[in-house]
């Protein structure tokens, strides 16, 4: 995958992320800022989820208060290089510790251009 394919594919997925937020506002209680190549998710209890892009290794960082996670693209969907675990399972698991609500991120296994 080549630098522009990369974040295209690293923008729609925060821009995807976002709207799953916004579109679970009401049942959880966060805050985030989002930019060009990171957004940085605060929880009501202060801990924080940091998703941003790393261009030179063409891969996506998500930082959580238990681990980081190092994702790749592959197959429509990112992937941690060191637990194989789709962006979605890790989102979804990290904001049921924070929130303790269910937030659906199954739409991010399946990233088309």
């Amino acid at each position: 995958m080549n630098i522009l394919s990369f974040n295209k594919k690293f923008k729609k997925t925060l821009l995807i992320i976002e709207n799953i937020i916004n579109k679970n506002e009401e049942k959880i209680d966060i805050d985030y800022i989002f930019s060009e190549n990171m957004i940085n998710i605060t929880f009501k209890n202060k801990k924080k989820i940091i998703i941003n892009s790393q261009e030179y290794l063409k891969q996506l960082w998500i930082a959580t208060s238990n681990q980081g996670y190092h994702l790749t693209f592959n197959k429509n969907t990112w992937k941690c290089i060191r637990t194989k675990k789709k962006i979605a399972n890790i989102l979804e698991k990290e904001f049921l510790n924070q929130t303790k609500n269910i937030i659906y991120f199954s739409c991010l296994n399946n990233i088309k251009k």
